[in-house]
């Protein structure tokens, strides 16, 4: 009995340092390899959902590249095309976010895309011409650089060579990987895509746009994760301009990944608890602001805030932003016990499995895998 409850508490350990891995080491340490990701996505009817299947997986990217060890200082970016409204001008495509770590923010640019539409030109060339000049790729000679071009149709449509567009991204040492959407009666122009793989050192793969999972939440209160989440979003402390703004992407981004993906909804979770996000608010959170500095609030503009901070006096609401501060700390010590007890649930009832469907998060994530840990980075499994 004793041995059983030791070994549950040493499972328990395992699980917190996998979940948490940001909080053993600084989060995006200069000193982890750089590692830049774009997601070049086909946004044309035959691809339509192919944005639901990124956006609703953002934060598993998060999750996955969170726990690799050493972990790598990495950067994600989405460009789209086959879009009317991007401008005939760039072959229709267009940088939706470009490298970077506020995920928060592409999430939110992410859910107001439009998921279908009844047309669009398919310009791969373009699109590639897109991701190598408008994209902010690493200049450090160490960086792995690479793109996961996703979606389907003839590869040398429009009036950008798509030769020329490879090559050029292959000098700066970007691989490509390549991964079509099936649709029926495309067999021919798969060879493209897997040309386009094969000379950039990337690989390929295949996904189905209708394949879908659920998660299970067998035994887990997600109704009380869901109210820590909202309580430990009332923590924070909004001024500035744009102050309010940025609050509320808080909650919107919270909202959207709660309806598609309740497992996302963890992960993003475990986002805002982690080194990644906590005390990297401070241009428009009170209590990251204090943090930084502790006499700085009695500077920020009174308009800017909230009806109750608006109202009181410079040690009341140093009084406030304290409690505040402790409140979270404590909140987000809750909502990690309760991803890590539901790991820890799963593992014992043989749950826990690795996800083999042909998702765009699931093979993506194994060509990441089949990249990084030749190079000497550890990496979980999906």
């Amino acid at each position: 009995m004793l041995r059983s409850r030791f070994s549950r508490f040493l499972l328990v350990l395992l699980l917190i340092a996998g979940l948490f891995p940001a909080r053993v080491a600084d989060a995006q340490k200069s000193t982890g390899t750089p590692v830049d990701v774009v997601f070049c996505l086909d946004l044309s009817s035959s691809a339509n959902t192919l944005i639901d299947h990124f956006r609703n997986h953002l934060w598993d990217y998060w999750r996955f590249f969170a726990r690799c060890k050493p972990r790598p200082n990495f950067r994600i970016g989405v460009v789209a095309y086959s879009r009317f409204s991007y401008g005939k001008q760039t072959g229709y495509s267009k940088v939706i976010k470009d490298l970077g770590t506020d995920f928060e923010r592409m999430s939110s640019i992410l859910f107001k895309i439009p998921s279908r539409i009844e047309k669009g030109d398919q310009y791969v060339g373009s699109a590639l011409k897109t991701c190598l000049s408008k994209v902010s790729w690493s200049q450090d000679p160490d960086a792995i650089k690479m793109i996961f071009l996703v979606g389907n149709g003839d590869v040398n449509l429009g009036g950008e060579s798509v030769d020329k567009a490879v090559e050029r991204l292959r000098q700066q040492e970007v691989m490509i990987h390549t991964i079509y959407c099936v649709a029926p009666g495309e067999r021919k122009a798969v060879r493209g895509w897997q040309r386009i793989a094969q000379y950039s050192g990337g690989k390929h793969d295949a996904i189905s746009l209708r394949t879908r999972y659920f998660d299970n939440v067998a035994g887990f209160n997600l109704q009380r994760f869901r109210a820590l989440n909202r309580k430990f979003n009332a923590t924070y402390l909004y001024y500035g301009v744009g102050g309010a703004k940025r609050w509320r992407m808080q909650t919107e981004e919270d909202n959207h990944i709660y309806v598609t993906n309740t497992e996302g909804y963890r992960f993003r979770a475990l986002y805002k608890i982690s080194d990644d996000y906590q005390q990297k608010n401070a241009d428009w959170d009170l209590v990251d602001l204090y943090y930084r500095n502790p006499v700085a609030f009695m500077q920020v503009d009174r308009k800017t805030l909230n009806d109750s901070c608006r109202k009181m006096t410079n040690a009341q609401l140093k009084s406030y932003i304290i409690y505040k501060k402790y409140e979270r700390k404590k909140l987000a010590a809750l909502i990690a016990d309760m991803v890590t007890e539901k790991e820890l649930k799963d593992r014992e009832a043989g749950r826990l499995t690795q996800k083999r469907m042909p998702t765009l998060d699931v093979v993506s994530l194994r060509m990441l895998r089949e990249i990084l840990v030749p190079r000497g980075i550890q990496c979980p499994e999906y």
